[in-house]
């Protein structure tokens, strides 16, 4: 008796459930997310040593499909450039976020956030991925997911919004490259009695 088909079964049914999150959440409009990222980051970037141009790496798009497109740096990260979001260990950000605008504000239909990690740490970045639609292979490549620089392997997510995946990175992920950040990790023995 196989349990893939149910495995299977299961992963459907998570990424169902996630489309009908989406939509019913319904966002500021297009420009007011723009607005808000953008006051956010020009807010990071102050708190750090390395220099970013956001009012010049943040561009707003919008086409003729009623879809809006966020970007910051390049879509597919192939080395550092001036268009990244640079931190201060030496790792880097950009994204791309899609909104559908609606009449009272928009709706979250994709985004992909790269993160990708100083030189010589592991894993090499971590992408933060939701698709524009359910997936053939939902199992493989669940509709939100992390992606840890493994080729084959997605990690299902909620879906986060588009400050939720910021606030991971800059106050979770980046402050954990910092040598000497958070605790000295411990090994618990369960049959110690100390």
């Amino acid at each position: 008796m196989s349990l893939l088909p149910d495995a299977r079964e299961r992963a459907a049914l998570l990424d169902n459930e996630l489309q009908a999150q989406l939509d019913r959440t319904l966002l500021d409009a297009p420009i007011g997310v723009f607005i808000r990222l953008r006051t956010y980051l020009l807010k990071q970037a102050q708190e750090i040593q390395t220099w970013n141009d956001v009012y010049r790496q943040l561009r707003l798009a919008s086409d003729q499909g009623g879809l809006v497109l966020i970007n910051l740096g390049p879509s597919i990260d192939e080395g550092p450039s001036s268009d990244h979001f640079h931190f201060d260990s030496g790792a880097r950000l950009s994204f791309g976020i899609t909104l559908r605008e609606a009449r009272s504000g928009s709706y979250l239909v994709a985004y992909r956030f790269h993160f990708h990690l100083p030189a010589e740490r592991l894993p090499e970045f971590l992408r933060f991925d939701l698709n524009p639609q359910v997936h053939d292979n939902p199992l493989g490549e669940p509709c939100c997911h992390l992606h840890p620089r493994l080729e084959l392997v997605r990690l299902p997510l909620p879906a986060l919004d588009p400050f939720e995946v910021p606030d991971r990175v800059f106050f979770v992920i980046e402050p954990a490259l910092e040598p000497g950040s958070g605790p000295e990790p411990t090994i618990h023995n369960p049959h110690s009695t100390i």
